[in-house]
Formats: C-alpha cells, structure tokens, sequence
C-alpha cells in the first residue's frame, strides 16, 4: 500500500470517529405531540374496532300445550253460543206501558196544537179540524190536560182560535178547564170572541151560560128573544 493510501485511510477514519461523537453527544429527541383546534396536546387517536356481529340464535323450538285440543261437541256449543239471539229487553211493566201511551197522547196533542200555531190565509180552520182537535184534547190525560190547554192557549193565535172554542163547547170537559178557555177568549179582540159568546148563549146548559148572558146584556148585544135566568 502506498504513502498516499494509508493518509487517505486514516483521515476517512478520523472523521467518521468525529460524526460519531457528535451523535453520542447530542440529547435523546422527545416524541413528536399532534394538537387539537384547542390547542391542548392529546395522544392520536386509535382507529375503530370493528364490531364482530353476533350470529342469531337458532329458533326456540315450540313447547306443546298441556291443555287437550276441544272436541267437536265442544266446538259445537261454542259456536252455539255465539250464535244465541241478545238477550230481549225486559218487558214493561204496566205501569209503564200506562206511562208511555198517555205520554203519547199528549205529544199528539202538542204536535197538532204546533201545526196551528201561526196563521196563514191559505189554511182556514174547519168543522171537521175542530171536531177533531177537541177529540184529541179528550184523549189527553186528566192530570196532563191543564198543562196542555195552557200550552195551546199562548200558541194559537186569533184566527184559529175556533179550535179553542171546540174545547169551549164540550161540557165533558171539567169547569176548570172551561174557565180556563173562556178567560182566554174574553181577552180577544171584539171581533174574535162576539161570535163565541153568541153561539154560547145558545146553550143554557152550558156552565159557561150566565156568565155569557151577562156579558151580552151589558154590552147591548143581548138577542132580542135572549132571556136570563
């Protein structure tokens, strides 16, 4: 080996022994930190885990009941009763029924008495609507029949105030019933009772008549053959 080679060999090693020793020297370098928007240093994060999906469990075999499966004669009341009629309602007694049919003839009354409640020239009481307003008035209930005829009373107005005069001129009915109607009509206008009271006066039967005949002598219009009791 020459001069030259051996001076080349030993710087080589020189410097290499100096890097050496610089990088013995220098400090131990610290872990590098990642930094949040915060800017607190947190550990990096660890990936997911993947979730391991569990296996469904196998079916659970049906348990067998311990109860008999129903015979036919079973079966058959069975349907038997889910086919019975509902129970029928219980039957009135009779009292009630007693209740509901003079319950029913008032209401046919109240319903008649609304049907003449207004006026109208193009219907104009009849013989044959008084005829039959006063049988409806008869069929009503003792008891009911003064609430009834109040309720006609303030419903029927002038013009058919013949319907009233029909239950005037029963003397079936009770004297307070009687009174009740007569009061009424004398409250009309002239021209609505005149007619009333003179066909009234006809009747010296009626209970209604002395009442009537004094009216009509008072007011002049007594008839010439009339004679008071």
């Amino acid at each position: 080996m020459t001069t030259k080679a051996k001076i080349a060999i030993g710087a080589v090693a020189i410097v290499v022994a100096a890097i050496i020793g610089v990088l013995v020297a220098l400090p131990p370098r610290e872990p590098t930190v990642l930094e949040n928007d915060s800017g607190s240093g947190t550990a990096p994060e660890q990936p997911p885990v993947a979730r391991v999906s569990k296996k469904p469990s196998a079916a659970q075999p049906k348990v067998a009941s311990d109860r008999p499966a129903p015979d036919a004669s079973e079966k058959k009341g069975t349907e038997a009763a889910n086919d019975a009629p509902a129970d029928p309602a219980p039957e009135m007694t009779e009292e009630e029924k007693k209740e509901a049919e003079e319950e029913k003839r008032v209401e046919e009354f109240d319903s008649t008495v609304d049907k003449w409640m207004e006026s109208s020239k193009d219907k104009v009481v009849t013989m044959a609507d008084v005829d039959a307003f006063r049988e409806l008035f008869r069929k009503v209930p003792k008891a009911r029949k003064e609430e009834c005829v109040h309720r006609a009373l303030n419903l029927i107005p002038d013009d058919n105030v013949m319907l009233l005069a029909g239950i005037l001129f029963d003397k079936e009915q009770d004297k307070d019933i009687l009174d009740l109607v007569y009061n009424d009509i004398l409250n009309r206008d002239e021209d609505v009772k005149k007619p009333i009271l003179r066909e009234l006066f006809k009747d010296r039967e009626h209970p209604n008549w002395a009442d009537t005949a004094w009216i009509l002598d008072v007011t002049g219009e007594l008839p010439a053959n009339g004679q008071k009791k």
